[in-house]
């Protein structure tokens, strides 16, 4: 298959992450088995609804299912295999939050949580995931109640815990799925809670930790209201044993999960009710009554987050972020691959790995540039096939007094794609990104995420502060594209931010952890850094996708004017070679006087 790339032209990169390890999967494929299973967190596509907490969210074989949460009665269901989400019907009950959900096969079982206006439903729904079909079945005949643990041993429902208006909780019911019918069990052996974590594991079903309305075990106080206990319930006899205290922070308000007999627990508050220090992920070993901690997930930690399990893969989503002064509630997602023994099975593909026993679906046939930065970037790419061309910023037309030789586009698009990359919020400062400039050049445009609607003055300022040039605009609340116009000399240390006078009247996004510094923006820009007092190469502050240009200097009115009537006279290699060579830089040369760069790959 012939492709062909006109280079002189302006492009627009797509925002569909990347993962930037893919270069290096077959040498990965080589030396994987000398060093073990790499376990790392992956960023996909974000969630298409409103951020919120408390999402009820469960899986089947194939697709992911995100429900109500924050009150909202949409539903969403997340196709693996396309990396997409789908909105489906809305629920047929009223919206609900501090609710939960399990899945049996391909029917899921929801209820309980509360209302907006205050009440604790006792309804209890059936899904069909297959066909998007609800049931109503029997309702629950104890106390309404929200934050109860639910858990799934041998095709029955445990639940219990959970608070209403009446306080916390600990009495234990469970529901038969074949005959639609409720049974009270024995009472949770310790002190009454919610939000407790929990997860089924073989025959038994485990609680613990929680928030309580008495002083309890927790790690950090004797006199902390969240808990550190953990508990095993045998449905065989109907009988509680205490286990192993959980050997780390007390806990509370995150969100959990069971796969090939661990249980596993992700994120939310410590014991003092605020965030935990990380994103914190544990793993539960039922044979010897073991803790063990993974990578934590990527940004802070979430209050009340959701997560699904397909395949090999758990899928961590929304919540809310307190990590700053105002509370957001992210839309990304991210995916960990639990165990070794999914992956590509086909050895006719390129991502074809020798220790998978389960295909996942992850299978890769589609080779080409996977790097979103690059000019010849394909997004239906899976497989990097080291095609890809780094964009060189600078005049290409060679009828201008700038004409660079080396550049092979005029626009180009780089620092952080988005905000997705890790937690932040809103911020009021004066902050800004620290760059410097090879090629004089425009900084056309950028993307901001902003609190409210406002009116910023944008500030292109010199090494000592000093204003170059600026723009003020009127915007608006969200994510939107702005226009700023700002000419860009060649110097070091310059600061792209927001006027003082917006000092603690900005309301934009920033992010507060993960930034990858250095941004290059095709060779003519290089942003180094942010003016954060505290970890100044974590924080990103306010610019994403920021689209510079280089402008083509004394052209005349001939030659710059576009001519569809051109005729082209040659062309040659850079050797001045005219044997059309594939896959290397060409100089087609026209009878107008203008000349264009392409490349024809094989």
């Amino acid at each position: 298959m012939r492709i062909f790339y006109q280079l002189n032209s302006s492009f627009r990169i797509s925002k569909k992450y990347i993962c930037n390890m893919k270069k290096l999967l077959k040498t990965v494929l080589i030396i994987f088995p000398l060093f073990g299973f790499c376990q790392t967190w992956d960023q996909l596509s974000n969630f298409s609804g409103d951020g919120r907490h408390h999402p009820i969210t469960f899986s089947n074989d194939e697709y992911g299912f995100v429900i109500s949460g924050s009150y909202n009665d949409d539903v969403y269901k997340y196709d693996k295999a396309n990396d997409l989400w789908i909105q489906l019907q809305d629920i047929p009950f009223s919206g609900r939050g501090y609710s939960y959900g399990v899945a049996i096969g391909n029917k899921a079982y929801i209820g309980f949580g509360s209302t907006s206006n205050g009440q604790y439903p006792v309804d209890w729904w059936q899904y069909d995931m297959d066909n998007d079909v609800w049931n109503q079945k029997s309702n629950f005949p104890g106390d309404g109640r929200q934050h109860p643990a639910m858990i799934v041993v041998n095709n029955k429902i445990y639940m219990g815990c959970g608070g209403n208006g009446n306080g916390n909780l600990g009495d234990w019911w469970e529901y038969d799925v074949l005959t639609d019918t409720w049974l009270q069990k024995s009472n949770l052996i310790a002190n009454q809670r919610h939000h407790p974590f929990y997860f089924g594991i073989g025959d038994y079903a485990y609680v613990g930790f929680g928030h309580g309305s008495n002083p309890g075990p927790g790690s950090n106080s004797t006199g902390s209201y969240i808990y550190n206990d953990f508990y095993k319930y045998d449905p065989t006899n109907d009988s509680w044993t205490q286990m192993a205290n959980f050997p780390s922070e007390a806990r509370v308000a995150g969100t959990q999960f069971s796969y090939n007999g661990k249980g596993y627990i992700l994120s939310g508050d410590g014991d003092d009710h605020g965030p935990l220090s990380s994103g914190e992920f544990w793993e539960y070993n039922p044979l010897n009554d073991s803790w063990n901690q993974l990578q934590s997930h990527p940004g802070g930690a979430i209050w009340a987050p959701g997560n699904f399990v397909i395949g090999c893969n758990v899928y961590f989503l929304l919540g809310q972020d307190w990590n700053t002064n105002i509370g957001i509630y992210p839309t990304s997602v991210y995916s960990y691959k639990l165990s070794e023994d999914c992956g590509c099975t086909d050895n006719a593909a390129f991502n074809f790995s020798s220790l998978a026993i389960t295909d996942d679906g992850s299978c890769c046939y589609v080779s080409g540039c996977t790097d979103p930065l690059a000019l010849n970037y394909d997004n239906l790419s899976c497989y990097d096939d080291g095609s890809c061309i780094d964009p060189v910023l600078g005049c290409t037309n060679a009828s201008a007094s700038n004409f660079d030789p080396n550049a092979n586009t005029t626009v180009a698009f780089g620092g952080a794609l988005d905000n997705s990359f890790a937690s932040g919020g809103y911020f009021n400062g004066d902050q800004h990104l620290n760059f410097s400039a090879s090629k004089e050049c425009i900084i056309k445009s950028a993307m901001i995420y902003s609190e409210a609607n406002n009116t910023i003055t944008f500030e292109l300022r010199n090494s000592g502060g000093t204003v170059i040039d600026d723009t003020t605009l009127t915007i608006s609340s969200g994510q939107q594209t702005i226009d700023l116009n700002l000419n860009v000399p060649i110097a070091i240390d310059m600061q792209l931010g927001v006027s003082q006078g917006a000092l603690q009247t900005s309301g934009l996004y920033r992010n507060n952890s993960n930034a990858n510094y250095p941004y290059d923006i095709g060779s003519a820009i290089n942003i180094t850094s942010s003016s954060a007092n505290t970890a100044p190469l974590s924080y990103y502050y306010f610019f994403y996708d920021i689209e510079v240009e280089v402008l083509c200097d004394d052209i005349s009115s001939g030659i710059n004017t576009p001519n569809s009537n051109k005729k082209l006279i040659k062309y040659v290699d850079v050797l001045g070679r005219t044997n059309n060579p594939s896959n290397i830089l060409l100089f087609y040369m026209y009878d107008d006087g203008t000349v264009e760069k392409k490349i024809i790959l094989e």
